[in-house]
């Protein structure tokens, strides 16, 4: 990643209409899953209009033909490296006793038709709109101060947005410095995209293994 990102203008419409929107959406009496598909689309659209208009490429926040096919291979290759991490220390943990469900907590809907919604928005739309905002936006604008700022800076807005219950907030800084990594060393956002919809997707398929059995 190179030290000329995103200007601070862009950055400031882009997260103050993210915010607007998601303070809006708590007044919308409406069913909270679509009204979250309808707020994550809006908030990428939004992203890549702002960006377009104030420097007329998306390629400044890693979006390009030219690294998508990269970006895809590397996305696979980060999630099934970080895929074999966890199921490495999940072994651990039940040597010691610890069942890894437990660390979860995730609750999914029992009803089949929310339960594919709830996959659809929760496992890819959500976290592609998260990728743009904390990696496309917040990464690419403080990169220009060096890699320990950008990853630092835009994975404490990571854990911050996700509103971490008591105690130590492990996967959210996990998978904030991973996102950003990767992102780093691909050079493209289709990186941690699939990295965090494929780490959403089998969260969720776990926490329907801990409710079912």
């Amino acid at each position: 990643m190179g030290s000329a990102g995103i200007d601070l203008i862009p950055l400031l419409l882009c997260a103050g209409a993210v915010i607007a929107l998601e303070a809006a959406a708590q007044w919308i009496n409406a069913d909270p899953l679509m009204v979250t598909a309808a707020i994550r689309l809006i908030d990428i659209c939004l992203v890549l209009g702002i960006i377009y208009i104030f420097h007329r490429r998306i390629s400044i926040i890693g979006l390009s033909l030219k690294t998508a096919a990269s970006g895809i291979w590397h996305g696979v290759l980060w999630a099934g490296g970080f895929g074999g991490l966890v199921l490495v220390v999940s072994g651990i943990l039940y040597v010691f006793g610890i069942s890894p469900l437990s660390l979860i907590q995730i609750q999914v809907p029992e009803n089949a038709g929310r339960l594919i919604l709830f996959i659809i928005i929760g496992g890819v739309i959500g976290p592609v709109a998260e990728e743009f905002v904390f990696r496309g936006l917040f990464y690419s604008f403080l990169r220009r101060w060096g890699l320990l700022a950008a990853l630092i800076g835009s994975t404490a807005l990571f854990v911050l947005a996700h509103q971490p219950a008591a105690g130590i907030p492990v996967p959210q800084i996990v998978g904030g410095v991973v996102f950003a990594l990767s992102y780093e060393v691909s050079k493209s956002l289709i990186t941690p995209m699939i990295i965090h919809v494929s780490g959403n997707l089998s969260l969720f398929m776990l926490g329907l293994i801990d409710q079912l059995f």
